[in-house]
Order: C-alpha cells, then sequence, then structure tokens
C-alpha cells in the first residue's frame, strides 16, 4: 500500500465541517477526517472533487487565498489564458464560469491534495489540548534520498474533566453533561504512557435543535471537546460596549421562539412556521395531537380543505416539542416530489426521498452497509416501493438497529401515509347475482408492509378523503393502523373512539370559505355511425350474454363492462381494446374475473395510473385463466368491424371532442386571440388522452399551450407543468391541460383555473371526486364549473347509456357534497345497470352507522373555529411574532455576518413591505432555497414578513418563522448564548416611554428536562429589581415592562453618562449590589416557575393516566363485540380459502389482544409515569437589561440603592 503525506486530519476544521455537512456524511459517532476518509479512502479522486466541488470553491478556495491563486493560475496556464488575477472576487466568477473546463477537476485535485499534506493551524478546536509534532528524516525507497514524515509524540499534560451539570462543546455542537465515570478497570501495559486516568461522560445536547440527543464519549480521547464558561451573569459590564436596543431585542426574540413547551398545549408555534396560509379549522388536528400522549388521527377533511398543511403542522409542532425527531411519509409514488417541496417550501423541514435511486446514491457515499431509513431523520418512501423485497429488508435491518438497547420503543416517531385508502385491505372479489360484493376483506402487500411499519411508529397520522370503501372490515382495519388501542379489525366500531381519532369537515360545514360548485351539462349530439357503432357493441354483447354459461357471467360482465367504458371514452381507445379482446379470444382464454374486478372497474383506485406503458386495463384482457365458447363468424364480424369503425377516427374528432374542442375555444380565446383563462380536462385512458393532444394539434394549439400528464409523467416533470399552470396566466401560455387520473390526486391547481371537463365518467365515484378536488378547494377564488357530456334526448341506447353516466356524475357531485362518500352508492348501481341486470338503483341516504355519520361530517363547527381562532391570536401575541420583530432578527443577523442589509422594493398588489434579499456567502447561500421557482432556478423572488403578503401577492414569498432565511437567522443570534459573539455583549440600556420607576434585569432562559432528554417545559422569562428601591419587579410587571422595552418601533438608548452610572453599580462586588438583587430575582423566579410547572406536570401526568386507564376500559369492551361478530362472520359465512385464512388470523388476533391487555395498558400507564420523572432543571442567563425612565434620563442621573 502506498503510504501519502496527504492526511484528512490535517484539513482545518472549518474545511472538515462544511465538507461533512454538503457531503451528508453522518459521523455522529466517529471523527470527522475519519468519517470522510472512510468514504473517499485515504486520498481525495476525481469523484470526490466532483461531489465536494461546491464546497471546495465556495468555502476552501473562497476562503484560502494562496490554494485559490494556485488553482486559477494553473488553469490560466492550462487554458493559455494570458495575465493573471489576483482580486479575489474575480477569481472566485473566473472559477465560476470554469465549473464544466477541462482538466478542472484535476488541477483542484492535486492542489487538494498538496493543501492537505501540510496541517492546518486550526486543524484542532480552540480550547482542546494541542499535540505537538515533530519533523524526522526517513529514508524513501523510491530514490534513496530522504523525505519528511510527520510522527506524534504526545506531551504530557493534564485534562481538566467536566462536572455534571457542566456545559461543554463537543463534535461542533453544546452539550450538559449529565454522567461522568471514571476508569475502573486495572491499568494495562497499554496506560503506562498516559498519567490521567480516563472519564466516559455522558452529555445531552442542549441545542434547540437536538435537545434529548444523547452521546456518551471518552473524555480524554475525544478530539475537539472543550469546556464552556459557566452561564452566569456577567460580572463586568463595560460601558462602552453596551448594545444598541434592536440588536439585543433580535437576539431575545431568538431565545423566546426556541423556547416550546409540551406542558403548554395551548400556545403553539406550527402555524407560525409555515408558509401557507392557516385557517382556524386547520388547527384542529393540532389541538388534539397535542392534547393527548400520542397523535394517532384519521385526518379525513373534504377534498381540497389542507390535509397536507394540516399534518405538516402536526409534525412541525412534534418537532419543536421535541416529542418527534424522525418522520417517515408513505405516499403515493407521483406525490413523492409534491410532499418533498411542500414540507420545504411551507415548513422549512427537509425530507429525502428514498427509492432505488438513492440506496445507490448511499451506498456510492457512504458505503455499501448504509441504510436511509437510519442515516435520514425524515424520508419519503411511495406505496409501490415499500411493499417490495428490497425496501422491506433495509427497513427491517433499520427495525433492528432502533430497537437495540434501552432506547425507545419505536423505530420511527411520526408516520404519516397519504392517502391512505390505498392501504386499507382489498374490497371482496366476488359478486352475488345482482352485482354486490360478497366476502371478505383480504390484506395485500401494501397492507401488511404499512401495518409493520404502524407498528413501530409512535405517532400516526393518515391522510384520506375517501377512507371508506364501503366494507366495515377494512375500515375498521384502516383505523387498526391507526390506533391499536382503540380499534381492532372486525364489524364492530366504538363510536366514541371513532369520533376522537377521525377529523372530518365537509366544505359544507365551512360556510362562507368555500365556492358553490356548479355541475353542468356539455351538450352532444352522436352522429349516426356513432349510434350504429353502439347497437352493434349492444348486439354483440347480448349476444354473447346468451353463450355464456353459470360461472362464466361474471366474466362475460366484466368484458361488457369494459368494452363499454372504452367506448364512451374515445372510439380510437374502443378500437385498441377490441383488437386485444379479439386477439385473446381468438386464442380461447379469457381474464381471470376474480383478480380483476377492481381494476376494470377502478374501485381500489390504486395510484398506478395509466401511463404510455402500464395500462392496467388492457393488461386486464390479455392475463388469461379459463375458457369461454369460441367466438362466432358473426362475433369477428361485428368485432372487426367495430375495430375498423375506432380506428377511422385516429385523425377527426366525433361529436364529443368537437364539443369539447368548441368549449375549450368560447372559454379560452375570443376573436382567435388566448385569454386568461384556463381549462383541465381529465381521462381515464392514455389512448383516448393522446388522441386529444394529436386532434388539438391538428387543429393548431402551440405546443406551450397544451401540457398532458399521466401516469408516465416522472415527479419533476409534473412539478413543473403544475408550476406553469399555477403561474398568473398573463406571464405564462399554458392554457389547457389534458390528464389522466395520475393527476386526480394531490395536484392542485386552483390558483388560476376553475373550469374542468370529465371527458369520460369513471365508474369509481372517488376518482371523480378526486378529480373534481384538484379546482374546488381551498384557495379557489370563482365557483367552480365542472363540466360532463349529455345529450339532449333518450332515442337510442347510446344517448340513453351516455346520459346514465351523466346522471352519475350529477349524483356522484351531489351525495359527495351531501354525505361525503359515494362509493359504495353509485359503483354496484354502474355495475349492474351497464351489464343489463335489471335491479332498481339504490338511493344514496346517509348511513346511521357511526361511519356513515362520520363521512357526513354535518358538525356545528362555528364555536370551535371562534375558540381555535382566538388561540392563534393569543399564541401570536404571547410570541411577539409582529412583521418588525421578524425582519429585526433577519437585520441584525445579517449585521453580525457582516452582509449588506435587505433592500425594500415594494409591489404592485400589496401594501405590505416587500424586500430583496442580496448577494449573500457561502455559509448564507442555502436559505435562498425556495425563493426560486421550478420554471425560474436562477432568479431569487422577493420576501415578505407580513403573512398578509399571502393572499395578496402569490409572487412574493412569506418568511415565517420555520423558513431557512428565519432559522438561520435566529440560530445565528442564539449561538450567542454560549459565548465567542464579539458583537453581541448581551447588556443593553433602553430608555421606556411612560415608565415611572428604572429597572435592572436579566433575560434568563429555562428548562426543565424529563426523563430519556425529554423537554417538559421551555421559557423565556426577565426578572429584576428596581433600581431606586430595593425590591424586586413582580412577574406580570417584568413580562409588560420587557413588552414595552424591546418591542416599541423605535427604541431609544441611553446617553453614555448613564450607561457609565449603570456599569458601575452592576460591577460592585458587594453582597447587597445591584448584580446580586438582580441574580436572587432571577434564583428566586426560577424556583418559582419550577413548582408551578411541576405542579402543572403532575396534573397532565394524571389525566395521562386517567385516559389511558378509560381508552383501554373501552377498547375492552370493544374487543368483546369484535370476538362475537368475527366468530359469527367465520360460522356464517362461505369464504374462499384466502378469505378464509384473514378471517381466521383477524380471530386470532382479537383473542390474542383481549389476553395482553392488561399488559398492554400497565406497560403504556409505565411510560406515561416515565414521561414525568426526574425533572431536571436548567437555567441560562441570556442578557442583562436595563429600561431607564424619561425621568431619569432627564434628570442625569440614576438613582441606585
Amino acid at each position: 500500500m502506498p503510504e501519502y503525506r496527504f492526511r484528512w486530519s490535517n484539513l482545518p476544521d472549518w474545511l472538515l465541517d462544511s465538507l461533512c455537512y454538503a457531503l451528508l456524511v453522518n459521523y455522529a459517532n466517529v471523527d470527522r477526517a475519519e468519517a470522510l476518509r472512510s468514504v473517499y479512502r485515504a486520498r481525495p479522486t476525481d469523484d470526490f472533487v466532483k461531489e465536494a466541488w461546491p464546497v471546495l470553491r465556495d468555502v476552501w478556495l473562497f476562503r484560502d487565498r494562496d490554494s485559490r491563486t494556485l488553482v486559477v493560475n494553473a488553469l490560466r496556464t492550462r487554458r493559455g489564458d494570458e495575465g493573471r488575477i489576483t482580486n479575489r472576487r474575480a477569481q472566485m466568477e473566473y472559477l465560476r464560469r470554469l465549473r464544466n473546463a477541462k482538466n478542472l477537476r484535476d488541477v483542484v485535485r492535486v492542489a487538494f491534495i498538496a493543501y492537505g499534506e501540510t496541517r492546518h493551524a486550526d486543524a484542532d478546536s480552540p480550547g482542546a489540548p494541542r499535540t505537538r509534532y515533530k519533523d524526522r528524516r526517513s529514508p524513501s525507497s523510491a530514490n534513496g534520498g530522504s523525505v519528511t514524515t510527520t510522527t506524534q509524540e504526545p506531551v504530557e499534560h493534564h485534562v481538566a474533566v467536566p462536572e455534571v451539570g457542566q456545559i461543554v462543546t463537543v463534535r461542533g455542537a453544546n452539550w450538559a453533561v449529565t454522567d461522568v465515570q471514571q476508569q475502573s478497570l486495572p491499568r494495562s501495559a497499554h496506560d503506562d504512557a498516559v498519567r490521567q486516568l480516563q472519564n466516559a461522560v455522558t452529555l445531552q445536547s442542549v441545542e434547540d435543535d437536538r435537545l434529548g440527543d444523547e452521546l456518551r464519549v471518552v473524555w480524554e480521547l475525544e478530539p475537539g471537546r472543550r469546556l464552556k464558561p459557566p452561564q452566569d451573569l456577567p460580572t463586568k459590564i463595560a460601558p462602552d460596549r453596551f448594545d444598541p436596543p434592536e440588536r439585543l431585542a433580535a437576539f431575545i426574540d431568538a431565545l423566546r421562539w426556541g423556547a416550546v413547551t409540551s406542558a403548554d398545549v395551548k400556545t403553539v408555534q406550527a402555524p407560525f412556521r409555515s408558509g401557507a396560509k392557516v385557517e382556524p379549522y386547520q388547527l384542529e388536528p393540532l389541538r388534539r395531537a397535542l392534547s393527548a400522549p400520542r397523535a394517532n388521527l384519521l385526518l379525513a377533511d373534504d377534498v381540497g380543505l389542507g390535509k397536507t398543511i394540516e399534518a405538516g403542522m402536526v409534525i412541525q409542532e412534534l418537532l419543536l416539542r421535541h416529542r418527534a425527531r424522525t418522520v417517515i411519509i408513505v405516499c403515493p409514488a407521483g406525490l413523492s416530489v409534491k410532499w418533498q417541496n411542500e414540507m420545504h417550501d411551507k415548513f422549512g423541514l427537509d425530507f429525502r426521498i428514498v427509492n432505488s435511486e438513492t440506496m445507490k446514491e448511499v451506498r456510492r457515499t457512504h458505503g455499501v452497509h448504509a441504510n436511509p431509513f437510519t442515516l435520514f431523520p425524515r424520508i419519503i418512501v411511495s406505496m409501490a416501493w415499500l411493499p417490495g423485497p428490497r425496501a422491506q429488508r433495509q427497513l427491517r435491518d433499520a427495525l433492528i438497529t432502533k430497537s437495540r438497547g434501552a432506547g425507545p420503543r419505536f423505530a420511527f416517531d411520526v408516520l404519516v401515509v397519504d392517502e391512505a385508502h390505498h392501504v386499507a385491505p382489498a374490497t371482496p372479489t366476488r359478486t352475488d347475482k345482482v352485482g354486490l360484493r360478497k366476502g371478505y376483506a383480504v390484506d395485500s402487500q401494501r397492507t401488511r408492509a404499512v401495518r409493520d411499519l404502524a407498528e413501530r411508529s409512535e405517532h400516526r397520522l393518515f391522510l384520506s378523503a375517501t377512507p371508506h370503501n364501503g366494507y366495515t372490515e377494512s375500515f375498521t382495519a384502516l383505523l387498526e393502523m391507526i390506533d391499536p388501542q382503540r380499534f381492532v379489525r372486525g364489524k364492530f366500531i366504538d363510536e366514541q373512539a371513532l369520533q376522537t381519532v377521525a377529523v372530518r369537515r365537509l366544505k359544507k360545514d365551512l360556510p362562507g370559505q368555500f365556492h358553490e360548485r356548479k355541475v353542468e351539462k356539455l351538450l352532444i349530439t352522436p352522429s349516426a355511425d356513432e349510434e350504429a357503432a353502439y347497437d352493434r357493441l349492444i348486439a354483440f354483447t347480448q349476444r354473447r350474454d346468451t353463450a355464456a354459461k353459470g360461472d362464466d357471467r361474471g366474466a362475460k360482465d366484466m368484458a361488457t363492462l369494459l368494452l363499454k367504458k372504452r367506448f364512451f371514452s374515445s372510439p380510437v381507445a374502443f378500437a385498441r381494446t377490441v383488437d386485444v379482446y379479439k386477439d385473446t379470444r381468438q386464442r380461447g382464454l379469457v381474464v381471470d374475473f376474480d383478480a380483476e374486478y377492481d381494476e376494470v372497474l377502478g374501485l381500489d383506485a390504486d395510484e398506478l395510473e395509466e401511463g404510455r406503458v402500464e395500462q392496467p386495463e388492457t393488461q386486464t384482457l390479455q392475463q388469461t385463466k379459463n375458457a369461454l365458447p369460441p367466438l362466432t363468424a358473426a362475433d369477428k364480424d361485428d368485432l372487426d368491424w367495430l375495430s375498423d369503425w375506432g380506428h377511422s377516427y385516429e385523425a377527426r374528432p366525433d361529436s364529443k371532442l368537437t364539443a369539447l374542442i368548441d368549449y375549450l375555444e368560447a372559454n379560452t380565446k375570443a376573436n382567435g386571440e388566448w385569454l386568461n383563462e384556463r381549462v383541465v380536462v381529465f381521462t381515464e385512458y392514455v389512448d383516448t388522452l393522446e388522441w386529444i393532444h394529436g386532434i388539438l394539434r391538428q387543429r393548431g394549439y402551440e405546443a406551450d399551450r397544451v401540457a398532458v400528464i399521466d401516469g408516465s409523467t416522472d415527479g419533476e416533470q409534473r412539478e413543473v407543468i403544475r408550476a406553469r399552470f399555477n403561474t398568473d396566466p398573463s406571464r405564462e401560455k399554458l392554457r389547457i391541460l389534458l390528464a389522466t387520473d395520475a393527476a386526480g390526486e394531490g395536484i392542485d391547481l386552483q390558483d388560476y383555473c376553475h373550469r374542468l371537463v370529465n371527458f369520460d365518467i369513471p365508474f369509481n365515484p372517488n376518482r371523480l371526486e378526486q378529480r373534481i378536488g384538484r379546482i374546488d378547494r381551498y384557495g379557489q377564488t370563482h365557483d367552480p364549473e365542472i363540466r360532463h357530456f349529455a345529450t339532449d334526448d333518450e332515442k337510442s341506447q347510446l344517448t340513453r347509456d351516455v346520459d346514465l353516466l351523466a346522471r352519475v356524475a350529477k349524483k356522484v357531485a351531489q351525495i359527495m357534497a351531501d354525505l361525503g362518500s359515494a362509493n359504495e352508492i353509485i359503483a354496484p348501481d354502474l355495475q349492474r345497470q351497464l351489464s343489463g341486470i335489471d335491479a332498481a338503483p339504490r338511493k344514496g341516504k346517509a348511513e346511521k352507522s357511526p361511519i356513515g355519520q362520520m363521512l357526513a361530517g354535518g358538525r356545528d363547527v362555528g364555536a370551535e373555529l371562534t375558540k381555535l381562532a382566538q388561540d392563534i391570536t393569543e399564541s401570536r401575541e404571547t410570541l411577539h411574532l409582529q412583521p418588525a420583530n421578524l425582519q429585526r432578527v433577519v437585520d441584525v443577523a445579517f449585521e453580525l455576518d457582516r452582509l449588506p442589509p435587505i433592500e425594500e422594493v415594494g409591489s404592485d398588489r400589496t401594501d405590505v413591505p416587500v424586500f430583496r434579499l442580496p448577494a449573500l456567502g457561502s455559509s448564507w447561500e442555502q436559505v435562498t432555497r425556495g425563493l426560486t421557482t421550478a420554471l425560474d432556478r436562477e432568479s431569487l423572488r422577493p420576501i415578505a414578513f407580513d403573512p398578509a403578503v399571502l393572499a395578496e401577492d402569490p409572487d412574493v414569498v412569506y418568511m415565517h418563522l420555520g423558513s431557512p432565511l428565519l432559522q438561520r437567522a435566529t440560530r445565528r443570534l442564539r449561538s450567542a448564548l454560549w459565548g465567542g459573539e464579539r458583537s453581541l455583549e448581551r447588556v443593553t440600556a433602553v430608555v421606556v416611554p411612560d415608565l415611572e420607576e428604572s429597572f435592572a434585569a436579566a433575560v434568563t432562559r429555562l428548562i426543565l428536562i424529563g426523563k430519556a432528554g425529554l423537554r417538559l417545559h421551555e421559557e423565556v422569562f426577565l426578572a429584576g429589581t428596581r433600581l431606586g428601591r430595593r425590591q424586586a419587579v413582580g412577574e406580570h410587571r417584568a413580562e409588560d415592562l420587557l413588552e414595552n422595552a424591546l418591542d416599541a418601533e423605535s427604541l431609544e438608548p441611553v446617553p453614555t453618562s448613564i450607561a457609565e452610572q449603570l456599569a458601575k453599580a452592576w460591577d460592585d462586588d458587594k453582597a447587597d449590589g445591584l448584580r446580586a438583587r438582580v441574580a436572587k430575582a432571577v434564583a428566586d423566579r426560577v424556583e418559582r416557575r419550577q413548582q408551578a410547572v411541576t405542579a402543572q406536570l403532575e396534573e397532565r401526568r394524571t389525566a395521562d393516566r386517567e385516559r389511558v386507564i378509560a381508552t383501554f376500559d373501552r377498547f375492552g369492551a370493544t374487543l368483546k363485540s369484535a370476538l362475537a361478530e368475527a366468530e359469527a362472520i367465520e360460522s356464517e359465512l362461505t369464504l374462499f380459502d384466502d378469505e378464509r385464512r384473514q378471517s381466521e388470523r383477524d380471530l386470532r388476533h382479537i383473542r390474542a389482544r383481549m389476553d395482553a391487555l392488561a399488559d398492554e395498558r400497565d406497560e403504556e400507564l409505565v411510560a406515561v409515569d416515565a414521561r414525568y420523572t426526574d425533572v431536571q432543571a436548567r437555567t441560562f442567563h441570556g442578557a442583562v437589561l436595563f429600561a431607564l425612565s424619561p425621568k431619569d434620563i432627564e434628570r442625569g442621573e440614576v438613582s441606585i440603592r
């Protein structure tokens, strides 16, 4: 093995930190240099330079002048450029321009290796014990000469060991020491060179974003360790170093916004860390989540009410309160990118999408054994990928890793399942004589995968506007995944438990917030050849019906339904289906009816929609099993004629497409000029979609006016199309969106579109409602207009069946609005009537069952919304979240880092102050993420700090507390709490108008931490004493003074002479001096607050225990009822083998739960007690504030006693 002089450990700390952070190297338990070496080997390669180039350029070359000059000169020589560049800005611009230049990677690699062959001065952290080095010569085997090698010779020194409660810096973070254990084993021969015993030190993080994390290190061996000075009040104050009041006010705001408590469930921060316009009704899930030990909820609000925002706020608040750290989101594959963007743009949370591509990347960057489920704290996984063997293997390894030791009982803190109806057990596949389903719902692979994941997740949020597919055992199986302590699979549902877990509001429950939906017809007159083709299809199906026997009738019905569905979609889709059917029948085969019926009807609403490659219904006809009577000569003639008829329309429109084109011309154009209006057109089939698109192109519709989304459109391209469609039409040419049901879930299109056309009608009402929900949702400013095709007479069979579908579309819209669910009402009717079964349709009435009442909504939410709105107003006031305060924090952070100030630019659409960010350095570059758009990755959008801008100017980005800019700014200011910030003394004096008596006070941060590092309470308060008399300031008075002193629009500093008097009084070391009086006031306040909060926590513990006992008592009764139902099902129903096995498994599961119920309850009670035991207080003094009355300032003298 060659011996290199390059050492990763030679690199300075600032460069090691930047590389590890940017390259996502997990170095939690190893040294940073060793982590880089394990991934990129002993010496950097071209691949390393390729991956690390942004950091090497913007951090290393930006800071190190010699290396930058070396690289620039070498590149200019190789390229034949004349002259030298010595100015740093010009050099950096040159490097940015040549990012793809030939030889760049080689030049940078050579320079970086040369840089790492010498140890740099700050390679050890400041304050860490230094190790001296000596050079010695050793023979070189290559040329007989000698080379210089560096060897370590430890020099004896005594290492100061921290004490319990002391604050230390380890691995770049601040920690509190919770335990110190000295080496107890006998000394060995290897210890002879060490004079001091070693100590195992247990640490607990006090960082805002890592509070509760624990680390155990051997103190003497830990590189970069450092003891922090005590966080006490300053002993000396320099009168000429007082901070400007605005600067200290920003620091205190940053401290206040980082203080979140689990004991206080009323004051919340998540709504203020969201870039969405939060409505009061969206706070209900957050309220329920915080009031319970676990956030187990079914968010079943109507389509378009903002379930993603509701879930995001719950996630954000749980993270802020340190009740959660890891989050896994499971969603349809097409929504993965949307969830990733929503979480970042709306909440400032970074999620990593985990799929096969991620696996390859992680193994390349982190080693072959790296596991993304343990590597990233917040991940997104698609429902399609999760049940696969690769995902299950990685997930199983992650669960084993996370369950080792005495850590948490759960592998993931929060599980979110979007479009959760996809993971419910499949509906029964068999039907009775009138087309109604019968049998028992059986678990799918997806059901089992999500259930296993749910069992290992503490908090569970399941999202679905259509959670009930009409089969109770399927719905209860879904509920059991959400809360297994309230529900068990079966026919029985506890109504009270359902009301506790399910959050269901319909648009009609929120009057005045949504526009009225208009469902109207597009009239068509079928041509003679269309009538003839449908009559021929009916004759063919009737003839086949006569020929089919007994068991074959189900397959016949399925073929009839599929052919009719395709006929109602388009002639081209129908012709291609006829071709497949003809080929299949000529081989004497037919589809496996029982397994594929849902695929034809679309009843399970699977996420895998039609694309140019995957076309499920066509594949259904090609999957064969049983033989039917062969085709007759008349059958073949009919199929040939129908195929020819359909294909004849490939280059011309039929009556429906003609009506659609007329509608588009009338609503998107005027006198041949495009209007600022948009229309979205939905179809079930990609064949129909491509046909429509082709005809529109023939008619002169330009490519930039029409966009297409189908099942083969990748996530990134979908986001681009969505962004174009949601851009102001005065600036974006796109007017028409053609989509299959791939766009029917999760894609919001309401910003500039209120017209939707259903080119065909899906047999699954939930799919139809999902389509409509793309424009009929929160944020829509017009009445949504829904169009479907109908005829003006019912003279022929074709017109009668077309009108049947038209009535279905209108009925679905009405039932969904009234009942919230139509799947179990409409789908069987369509199946019977279009298959030719003579049965009266059922009437859509709201169920009297708990499920029906939940789905129907109808609760009076007026008082509830008023209370939620009041709570959010109080939270805003408690947190001092005025727009001016947010801006002040950014201004001060920029000032501390010597960045140019933000520039006010204004906006024509709003009176809210709008700003533009200046050019930022590399350390602030990340905050600009989210300020660009999918359509323009170069330009940064303007920003504002007032949430009113959300409703007034969508092109301005609202800077909320969770935005990267505010997060970075508040972290920058809070870092001053640990000292070392020369630009912030944390002392100020301010003149307060209308103040009668001057006072001195300390701003203090109090944290109460329970077992396992759970932050139970945190607050930032002011405590102090009056200057003119020896009397402490009361708590309520102190809070009013703090608000009046630092929240005013203009803050007046005190004159220098007054500052000198204050400093002199503070520096007095007397036992009853000013500093001692303030310290005593703080200590008294801490003691009182600790007692009050402890009593509050005890009340919370008692309430949690009572809730657990009541929940398990009710669940015991639920299990008894469910057991009786399950035994009845097993004895009465005639089930197939897979259904019987599922029924037996469920029965065994219920009995096992009954046997283990008492143990489960005791385990929960122990967990509740543990959450509130071993409470420890940590106090950090933030700042010293002198508030002076105008009277003292006017007198020019402060009376201090």
